[in-house]
């Protein structure tokens, strides 16, 4: 887990790339841009997953993923979440969401859970007072931060699933299942991809809290 070297080439084509993709950008996050560090990785960092760290880094395994408008709006998304947690802290309560300190996970959960460097800072959410999720390694003795199931943990009754539980697949419909795993992962998947999720019950709660951050 170290930078790679970035040939000139490579870096005058992000440069350009990062340029023509300002004015496609949310507005907020076209200012942000200025302040946020890209930098790309060895190909096996966190299995080649780009995702973000603290002070505004965005982490590249393969620099060719820039130039997904998709993949950086996602993770600009998530540099803004850890930015302005204030904000969001706000935005996930009216989503249903709350921090979860009411107790510890089943202890294989504790075990064998992924860690995730978009969430790292705030783990472990609530949805509705109910359904903690938690990512999983699928294969302990061969853990890949890429190959997990989210499990979701009923606070009350104490048991988890892997079923994604229908109040949450209702409310935010048609995400990949690794979405669910955090409110971050939820509002950064729906926000990356706008159109795909406007009908949503979920994303039209989202946009009214944050609308004017958004556009």
């Amino acid at each position: 887990y170290r930078p790679n070297r970035m040939s000139v080439h490579d870096h005058q084509s992000a440069i350009a790339y990062l340029e023509s993709a300002k004015q496609l950008l949310p507005k907020r996050l076209r200012s942000d841009l200025s302040s946020v560090h890209i930098i790309q990785l060895m190909p096996t960092a966190d299995d080649g997953m780009p995702h973000t760290r603290p002070g505004d880094i965005i982490c590249y395994p393969d620099i060719s993923q820039l130039f997904s408008l998709t993949t950086l709006k996602h993770e600009l998304w998530h540099v803004h979440q850890r930015k302005y947690q204030n904000v969001w802290l706000r935005t996930f309560a009216a989503l249903g969401w709350k921090p979860w300190t009411g107790g510890t996970l089943p202890a294989k959960l504790e075990e064998y859970r992924r860690f995730n460097p978009d969430t790292l800072d705030a783990p472990h959410w609530v949805f509705r007072d109910t359904w903690v999720p938690v990512p999983v390694f699928r294969d302990i003795t061969r853990p890949r931060v890429s190959d997990i199931d989210v499990w979701f943990y009923h606070v009350t009754e104490k048991y988890h699933t892997k079923k994604v539980p229908v109040e949450l697949s209702m409310y935010f419909p048609h995400l990949p299942a690794v979405a669910y795993e955090h409110p971050r992962e939820i509002t950064a998947f729906m926000l990356a991809e706008p159109d795909k999720h406007s009908y949503s019950r979920g994303f039209q709660d989202l946009i009214k809290q944050i609308g004017h951050i958004s556009l």
